[in-house]
């Protein structure tokens, strides 16, 4: 047997209206009883100042029946009266005159209810000293039962006004604190889903409370996320980034470029760019060690601020004086604009007080494709580093080697070639199964391509995202995707890769909800790239409530460079944290990595996110990973 449960707001309303009721209840009933204790009394002493006044007068007079009957008819006829009755000594009514009741608007039901019966006046009669017999007179209650009928609708009316203010202004107060309850019911939902956030503190003294004591949990527990993240950052810098200028090293690069190099199924291209500052050893003694740290420092800066605004590419130091920059999928010019825009950065150098010279360094410019060999592409950068420094300081010069003929994108308007594909229904995604530890497949990802078509090669999903990020076309082939998996993808969940970029366009989040709501039995993963996320954290954040309540998950993609984004995520509630195969690479025989990846499963195991590793492509390295924890896998391995 089921029963109704009525929350604390409801139970507050209703008594609200109950106390309104039975205060405008209470109120007109003492006013309608006094008031008609009221009228009893008038009624009363009109009867008896008549009966006095008749009594008077016919004690005066001489008997004459008719004339006295004369008189009680005159009494009678006013209006005021409702009967008179002249009785005898002996108590017989000698004369006995009785007023019609007059009609009246007041409801009988009214007149029931508050019957008014006010005592009757009486007065004796004397003639010729002898007693003469009574007058009696009972008033007439007509008029009395208006002016209470009248006084009654007046205040209830009055009482409905003051009772409506008083509703309305406690609704108003109780909308307020059910707005306060539902935070504090919300926050404490987050954290049992393990999101955390702070919530202002009520003004009501018990929510206060509440609020209060769930708030210093979540701070506690921030300072915890801070200090695990604070210790992972140690051993990142430890293992993937150098101490003095915060890129990664010459490992991490080393990792990242072999693997950009392997034949794939979607090939890539690009060029790499070597800088180097030139006689780092004659201005660390010209400047000292501290302003010659402020200068690599800055020479570093700008080469990141080029790789947060492109997916894909990577700055590294190499070594003391030697930087490079990963740039795949950039085109001749654009490698000759980048190369020039550096050189331009550092000509202001000496303006600023980081060097003493007008000229910082050399910049060489190889380009690269999938197949090559690292050390091979390495080589003709070096050398053409070489050349370049046979010149003055700042220039800065290009070696193409034998570019495959699509590997620039000078052949072709990109602008124009994108808004094609978003058209023309060229662009397919392949699946890749995503699994668990014991070998069950979870989901499948999807990895957006497009087939070679007349004199265009295959290109790769780097290729069109790298492109479109540069162009603004990100959110266009974001929907593509979503709509190509929602249409075509195999069936269970899927999974597929979003650029924060969309999310600053006010359009893309109701197209993402509008093509969910045409296929609601579908369930997807939406993974971002942790690329350019804080600049659209809250939008990133709006779109997982939004998404996650239609049953949907969100993933934030890491390649362990920004772990303070790691520790916010638990303000998005986002479903699992996806690894970079920058992090699990050779990780079977790093135990560095290690160490940052089961620091990484402690962070996600506290906000309640499960660990993807993506790109596993050895089977130690799979092994490894299983042993450490991380909930699901995907790559070559584990196919």
């Amino acid at each position: 047997m089921s029963t109704t449960k009525f929350s604390l707001t409801q139970r507050l309303s209703t008594l609200l209206l109950m106390v309104v009721a039975l205060s405008i209840g209470g109120a007109l009933i003492a006013n309608l009883l006094s008031a008609r204790h009221y009228l009893v009394q008038q009624l009363g002493m009109q009867s008896s100042d008549t009966a006095q006044a008749l009594a008077l007068t016919l004690s005066q007079r001489p008997a004459d029946r008719a004339l006295d009957l004369a008189m009680l008819k005159a009494a009678v006829g006013r209006g005021d009266v409702a009967e008179v009755r002249w009785e005898s000594p002996a108590g017989h009514a000698a004369i006995r005159l009785r007023m019609p009741a007059p009609l009246s608007d007041v409801p009988p039901w009214f007149v029931g209810l508050l019957p008014l019966a006010p005592a009757p006046g009486i007065a004796p009669v004397r003639r010729d000293g002898e007693p003469a017999g009574r007058i009696v007179v009972f008033a007439e209650p007509a008029l009395a039962y208006l002016t209470l009928w009248q006084s009654a609708l007046q205040t209830v009316l009055w009482l409905c006004v003051i009772g409506l203010s008083a509703a309305l202004l406690g609704a108003f107060d109780i909308r307020r604190l059910r707005r306060q309850l539902l935070a504090v019911v919300g926050q404490a939902r987050a954290i049992s889903e393990q999101r955390f956030y702070k919530l202002p503190v009520p003004g009501i003294p018990e929510l206060a409370e509440v609020a209060y004591a769930m708030n210093q949990m979540v701070d506690r527990l921030q300072l915890y996320l801070d200090g695990l993240r604070d210790e992972l950052d140690r051993t990142r810098l430890a293992v993937l980034t150098d101490s003095s200028t915060g890129l990664p090293n010459r490992e991490a690069f080393d990792q990242a470029f072999t693997r950009l190099l392997m034949p794939q199924d979607d090939p890539v291209s690009g060029f790499l760019l070597l800088a180097r500052v030139a006689n780092l050893a004659e201005l660390n003694q010209r400047l000292g060690a501290r302003r010659t740290d402020a200068l690599l420092k800055r020479v570093a800066d700008d080469l990141l601020a080029h790789c947060q605004a492109n997916r894909g590419w990577m700055a590294t130091r190499l070594r003391g004086a030697d930087f490079a920059m990963l740039c795949p999928e950039l085109a001749s010019d654009s490698a000759k604009q980048l190369a020039g825009e550096l050189c331009a950065a550092w000509d202001i150098y000496q303006d600023m007080g980081l060097t003493d010279r007008p000229g910082v360094g050399h910049i060489a410019l190889t380009d690269f494709h999938s197949g090559d060999a690292s050390d091979e592409v390495l080589r003709r950068a070096s050398l053409t580093l070489t050349q370049a420094e046979t010149g003055a300081l700042n220039r800065w010069q290009v070696d193409l080697g034998d570019p495959l003929p699509d590997a620039t994108v000078n052949d072709h308007d990109w602008k124009q070639l994108l808004d094609l594909v978003c058209c023309d229904g060229s662009l397919q995604l392949r699946w890749y199964p995503v699994c668990h530890p014991d070998g069950g497949v979870l989901w499948q990802e999807g990895m957006l391509f497009r087939p070679a078509r007349g004199e265009l090669s295959q290109m790769s999903a780097l290729r069109l995202v790298a492109h479109a990020l540069r162009l603004g076309l990100a959110h266009k082939i974001d929907l593509l995707t979503l709509e190509l998996a929602l249409t075509l993808g195999p069936r269970g969940r899927l999974a597929i890769n979003f650029s924060p970029a969309s999310l600053a366009h006010d359009d893309f989040l109701p197209g993402v909800l509008a093509q969910l709501q045409v296929h609601p039995t579908r369930r997807i993963n939406f993974e971002f790239h942790e690329t350019g996320l804080d600049e659209q954290w809250d939008s990133f954040v709006n779109f997982c409530q939004a998404v996650r309540s239609a049953g949907h998950q969100v993933a934030v993609e890491i390649q362990g460079h920004d772990l303070g984004l790691v520790a916010r995520t638990h303000e998005a509630g986002i479903a699992y944290l996806v690894l970079d195969h920058a992090l699990t690479q050779g990780i079977h025989a790093d135990e560095g990595r290690a160490a940052l990846v089961r620091g990484l499963l402690q962070m996600a195991s506290l906000m309640a996110m499960e660990i993807e590793a993506k790109g596993v492509t050895a089977r130690e390295d799979l092994e490894a990973l299983v042993a450490l924890g991380v909930h699901c896998l995907t790559g070559p391995a584990v196919r």
